[in-house]
């Protein structure tokens, strides 16, 4: 909800700038987060929308994050916001996706200040492909 109040109010104030294109913010902003979903799948094999809401929502905070140390967000990834941004300086609809994603990991970071008081997750995939590599040896 935080995500989406804050894509609100920005695509509120860049409307005027933007027109309908501000819709990418919100996607940006708030749709990313199907990563977690396709984590969810990925990890337990199950597919109902609502039990990955409430693994995520309840127990993952209750077991104090221990499903996600480690896991890989595809979409919250420095490769990902890299391609974003150089397509950002080709394309207006990738600057305000940009602008939106940029939000989204700016939340998420004073989440991960706040509450889990570390980065769970990894922010990369290149170190995720890495580390479950040496993992397997």
């Amino acid at each position: 909800s935080v995500h989406l109040i804050a894509s609100l109010i920005l695509s509120a104030l860049l409307y005027p700038l933007f027109g309908w294109k501000v819709l990418f913010i919100l996607i940006s902003g708030v749709l990313i987060d199907i990563d977690h979903y396709f984590w969810y799948i990925f990890k337990y094999k199950k597919f109902n929308l609502l039990s990955c809401y409430k693994h995520i929502a309840v127990e993952v905070e209750k077991n104090k994050w221990k499903d996600v140390i480690g896991a890989l967000f595809i979409f919250h990834t420095i490769e990902f916001l890299l391609i974003i941004a150089l397509m950002s300086f080709y394309n207006e609809s990738a600057l305000i996706f940009l602008i939106g994603l940029s939000v989204h990991y700016l939340l998420d970071f004073i989440w991960h200040c706040y509450k889990p008081k570390r980065i769970i997750t990894n922010p990369s995939i290149i170190s995720w492909i890495f580390k479950n590599k040496i993992q397997k040896l």
